[in-house]
């Protein structure tokens, strides 16, 4: 489908793109207000197994377009192709500006701002510290820049929500001349954290929001504890490395395993470093797959084993953040995993009786936003992540 319908007013676009996927959404602006969104576009696989699916007024498109498909093998230039593509679904919609996800703001970025050389310039000294992100997105905003070079471009951080968090929190027990020199913990999915804190303004009361954790479970997974809503600690730190295992990647080691590796075992650098982000969490523990769902429809006992080490790893780490709030009020579960797999859910839930925490078998098993008994002390809920919306919204923010 590379025809366009009538659409007309105004809108912004929204652009992730990942290592081995694009994400695309449009939302209308209304009297310089975010409106609805008007489309969105996921194309996934890349670059060798393209996968897409789109969704327009209503009609959903599973086909990859032509002018997508025939796009050159780069990042910046598959997003071009997508977003050409986008605008013309959106027909005589002006478009007032671009919006991209970057993972690493470090310091100096503690909310969205305009693209520029300079602003470039300092993402790129930061990609070392997101070698899986920030590259690819550094593509996206070249792709868009070389497309409509007139169009404001803007720029939301996965860091910076976190950026509210006590000095404590932040510091890492190192010399101080590192600390002063950038080296702490950051934090990320923060586009997906303030989306659930928009979520629970509206949703709970202030007590019942006044101390909650939520657990942002995908390929990526980290944990926020959230105080009033504000990011008051995390489990990822420097990097998107740290924290919980992911699906390829280790989370926290220690770090005399690495000096092990690196001076008694003889690995290079590199291999290390490709160990850590692609050979390890639930890939690495089980020998089979990155996949959840794929590791539980799995009779093997790796399988299950490297499942009941991903939940151990979740409890431990909402038990530490609870101690980071003093007590707890409300827990969330957000991302692809959180959000889809009752399973996950109950495996991780099952042992937090003592802090509270109990689910209704039968609202988790059908995927309910509520997901705790009505006995229990703390609420659990299950809320999708929308980026997205985050990203238009403080796109729209940087345009006025």
């Amino acid at each position: 489908m590379d025809g366009a319908e009538p659409v007309s007013g105004e809108a912004v676009l929204t652009v992730n793109t990942g290592s081995s996927s694009i994400k695309l959404a449009a939302y209308q602006v209304e009297a310089g207000k975010l409106g609805e969104q008007l489309l969105k576009a996921h194309l996934s696989g890349l670059p060798n197994s393209p996968r897409f699916s789109a969704g327009i007024a209503g009609q959903n498109i599973d086909d990859v377009p032509d002018s997508v498909a025939a796009a050159g093998p780069s990042k910046s230039d598959m997003v071009a192709a997508l977003a050409q593509w986008a605008r013309k679904q959106l027909g005589k919609t002006s478009l007032l500006g671009v919006g991209h996800r970057v993972v690493h703001g470090g310091q100096d970025f503690t909310g969205p701002v305009r693209t520029s050389d300079h602003v470039i310039a300092q993402l790129r000294k930061l990609s070392p510290l997101a070698p899986s992100h920030q590259p690819d997105n550094l593509a996206g905003i070249e792709g868009i820049s070389s497309l409509w070079p007139d169009i404001p471009q803007s720029l939301s951080f996965d860091t910076a929500f976190h950026r509210t968090q006590p000095r404590l929190a932040q510091l890492y027990a190192i010399p101080r001349e590192l600390s002063e020199s950038g080296v702490l913990r950051f934090g990320f999915h923060g586009l997906s954290y303030a989306h659930i804190a928009d979520e629970l303004e509206t949703a709970l009361s202030p007590p019942e929001r006044r101390r909650v954790i939520v657990a942002h479970l995908g390929s990526g997974a980290s944990l926020c504890a959230m105080q009033d809503g504000r990011s008051v600690a995390t489990s990822m730190g420097l990097t998107a490395l740290d924290g919980v295992p992911m699906a390829t990647r280790s989370g926290s080691v220690d770090p005399g395993l690495l000096l092990h590796l690196l001076q008694d075992k003889g690995m290079r650098t590199e291999d290390v470093a490709n160990m850590l982000y692609k050979r390890s969490g639930l890939l690495g523990l089980s020998g089979l797959s990155a996949d959840v769902r794929e590791l539980l429809a799995s009779d093997a006992p790796e399988a299950r084993e490297a499942l009941e080490v991903y939940a151990y790893r979740v409890r431990r780490e909402i038990a530490s953040l609870a101690g980071a709030l003093k007590g707890l009020e409300t827990l969330v579960f957000t991302g692809g995993v959180g959000e889809n797999s009752w399973q996950v859910r109950e495996m991780i839930c099952a042992e937090l009786g003592w802090l509270g925490v109990q689910l209704d078998d039968t609202a988790n098993r059908q995927g309910k936003r509520s997901v705790h008994d009505t006995g229990a002390k703390v609420r659990t809920l299950v809320i999708p992540a929308d980026e997205e919306s985050v990203i238009a919204r403080e796109t729209l923010s940087v345009l006025r």
